[in-house]
């Protein structure tokens, strides 16, 4: 058993409970904690600490205490209790010991500010540690500090803003010291740490099997033969699966405790050969699944599961192969460490999607820095591809009503050999024969400009060109804009005639029911007025967007917006001082402006998440998936739109702490999203789904 200590953040009798194992002091009450869990208010309880019929069937130790809605309905109802203590606590197969603790007013303070309270645990040289640290109230941080001073932390683990987990192995004997702490000054609130020190580093399973698929198999859904094995895990461990049959095309499945599974199809191109080596992020037993790629396929195979080690030259390559799944975008990458084609040399990732016979739908590949080339394959090999849709070549586009149910492959590729660079792909269901459009007759006309590959004096930036085909692509997919009414200039496209001409050719098309959407990524910038102050610009300085070839100002873009009379005009910039084009803009009747920051603040850049700014990041999941729906009927209004934006910001825009403080000329602040509505309604329709 791990032994625990604490100095700060705990009552006496809570202190009892959480050393315990919440054995004995348990009230008629439980505390049940937050709603953390990935699994929260699906009205099953999955809080390991519970049992009953209204118990979920898989039980994590990271859910403790992390279900709290669905688990207080189903305890006040009968339908669950709590189970009945062990000693150590409820048995997960590990020595985990799980504590809830609060940071709060009067705790211990870091240097920087935050509240914190301390743990420490006996460590041994070859045994393996998780520090799992989670909590609904405050963005979670973790620190372990190694007897010899050594300090590993962790903040959003898995770009999870609640949780923060540290896999270690231990290479010296002695005290750890625990930090739970906050990513910034001044929050609170309540948290679990769990803490498992394992017997050994690394997995602790090895499996070598030689097997066959046969007709007394079980089969999948989709009608393959399966064999399934079976390894027990945790966090942070990796574990490499190897698969090989020279009497069929394997297929391989990875499936985690909670039901989550990888897949990988062909290794290297090799259709007999399936790999898959990742991080484990869950605790519990998982699952392998061993198949073939076509239905009845049968005969011998190995399968070996060890922990994953350095690859060596020649060793596998292949990437996991990625399930697509309706309203969840891939973004990916195509490099020299992809396989090719051996009869053109093209680099290619694959990807994979179950569907029914008579489904209608859109798989959709596209790059700013790449001719992209899309192919699908349906179950029964027939082959359909995609080069240049509608004549753009940074766009590929397969819409197919699915002739057969089963297993689809998709081949994201580039036209010519050797190409790179980073692409989005997208698969998307759409009523058969039924044109995706905007509420009533309006339609949508879109100008979509991002710059990455700036020329002095501006600076690169990373993924700013990638931010307009995004937003592009979340509007024609979620939005109901046809693609023939976009304007995309990227990099060296965009420059101050370009986009002048597309807001004039834009202008003379708006009718009374149509929308004109305006994105911009890149930088923005100030300039001092000549003639001083202004009712627009009451601080003496201009906004400015810096194009590829020169800069427009914020009275520049009022001036190109005042040309349009009809219609709504939407216009969303994810630049620096960003926010001081709203008096310009959005004073006049049917505009609405959403910015990234305020007029005298700079933005933060994503890469984090891979986006140039997180305005774009957000709009993307907004509409692409359809997340800002809140009511569910298909519709985005003004409200809905605002409010998921600044939910998203509040939760992951983090420039609060004194090291992360904007500075600019004249002021100190911190990136806040600005919404403005103008006289928009609250509940006018912005898009259809």
């Amino acid at each position: 058993m791990t032994a625990l200590r604490t100095s700060h953040g705990f009552s006496a009798a809570a202190l009892a409970i959480c050393l315990a194992g919440m054995t004995s002091t348990l009230q008629a009450q439980p505390d049940f904690g937050d709603n953390t869990s990935r699994w929260a208010n699906d009205d099953e309880c999955d809080d390991p600490r519970f049992e009953g019929e209204g118990a979920a069937d898989t039980l994590l130790e990271a859910d403790n205490g992390h279900d709290a809605n669905d688990c207080r309905k189903l305890f006040a109802a009968g339908k669950i209790t709590l189970r009945a203590p062990t000693p150590g606590g409820i048995d997960f197969g590990g020595d985990a010991n799980v504590s809830r603790g609060r940071l709060q007013k009067g705790d211990a303070t870091l240097e920087s500010g935050e509240y914190a309270d301390h743990y420490t645990f006996a460590g041994t040289p070859g045994r393996h540690a998780v520090i799992d640290l989670r909590s609904g109230d405050f963005d979670p941080y973790v620190f372990v500090r190694a007897p010899s001073g050594e300090q590993f932390d962790n903040d959003d683990f898995e770009g999870d803003g609640s949780r923060s987990l540290l896999a270690l192995d231990l290479a010296e004997g002695g005290e750890y010291r625990v930090t739970v702490t906050s990513y910034s000054v001044g929050e609170n609130g309540t948290y679990t740490l769990s803490i498992d020190v394992g017997q050994n580093a690394g997995l602790t399973a090895h499996l070598d099997r030689r097997g066959t698929l046969d007709s007394s198999d079980e089969t999948l859904t989709t009608g393959e033969y399966v064999d399934t094995y079976e390894f027990a895990g945790t966090p942070g461990q990796s574990v490499a699966i190897d698969l090989r049959s020279s009497a069929f095309d394997t297929y391989l499945i990875l499936r985690d405790p909670a039901g989550e599974q990888i897949e990988n199809d062909d290794a290297d191109d090799d259709v007999g050969h399936s790999y898959i080596e990742t991080d484990l992020a869950e605790a519990g037993t998982y699952e392998v699944l061993v198949t073939s790629y076509e239905t009845g396929e049968r005969g011998a195979y190995q399968l070996k599961v060890s922990p994953a080690t350095a690859r060596t030259p020649g060793a596998p390559s292949g990437r996991d192969l990625t399930t697509l799944t309706v309203g969840n975008p891939a973004n990916g990458n195509l490099d020299a460490g992809d396989p090719t084609f051996e009869t053109g040399g093209e680099y290619h990732d694959l990807y994979v999607f179950d569907g029914a016979e008579g489904d209608t739908v859109r798989v959709e590949l596209s790059s700013a820095d790449f001719d992209t080339y899309l192919g699908l394959v349906t179950p029964s090999g027939e082959e359909i591809a995609n080069d240049d849709f509608e004549g753009a070549t940074d766009r590929s586009i397969i819409d197919l009503t699915l002739p057969e149910t089963g297993r689809y492959r998709v081949q994201a590729t580039s036209y010519s050999a050797a190409e790179t660079g980073r692409y989005r792909l997208a698969l998307a269901a759409r009523a058969a024969d039924v044109p995706v459009e905007q509420r009533g007759e309006g339609r949508i006309y879109g100008l979509f400009a991002g710059i990455s590959a700036y020329q002095p004096p501006n600076t690169p930036l990373l993924y700013t060109a990638e931010d307009a085909t995004r937003i592009r692509d979340a509007l024609v997919s979620g939005g109901g804009m046809r693609a023939t009414d976009a304007y995309t200039f990227v990099d060296g496209e965009a420059t101050v005639s370009n986009v002048t001409a597309a807001i004039r050719t834009i202008a003379g098309r708006m009718g009374p029911e149509d929308t004109f959407v305006m994105f911009y990524s890149g930088h923005g910038g100030q300039t001092r007025r000549s003639d001083g102050p202004a009712p627009t610009d009451p601080d003496s300085l201009d906004e400015t967007l810096a194009l590829y070839d020169g800069d427009i100002s914020d009275d520049e873009l009022g001036s190109l917006f005042d040309e349009i009379d009809d219609g709504t005009v939407l216009l969303w910039l994810d630049s620096c001082y960003s926010g001081g084009f709203a008096k310009d803009i959005v004073s006049a009747p049917g505009r609405m402006g959403i910015f990234s920051s305020e007029e005298d603040v700079t933005s933060n850049v994503a890469d984090k998440f891979r986006a140039g700014g997180y305005l774009s990041l957000f709009l993307d999941e907004a509409i692409a998936q359809g997340l800002a729906d809140e009511n569910g009927d298909r519709a985005i209004t003004a409200i809905e739109l605002s409010q998921y934006l600044h939910e998203r910001y509040r939760s992951d825009v983090k420039s609060t702490r004194a090291a992360d403080v904007v500075r600019t000329e004249m002021t100190l602040g911190y990136q806040h999203l600005v919404v403005d509505r103008g006289s928009i309604g609250a509940y006018d329709v912005l898009f259809q789904r």
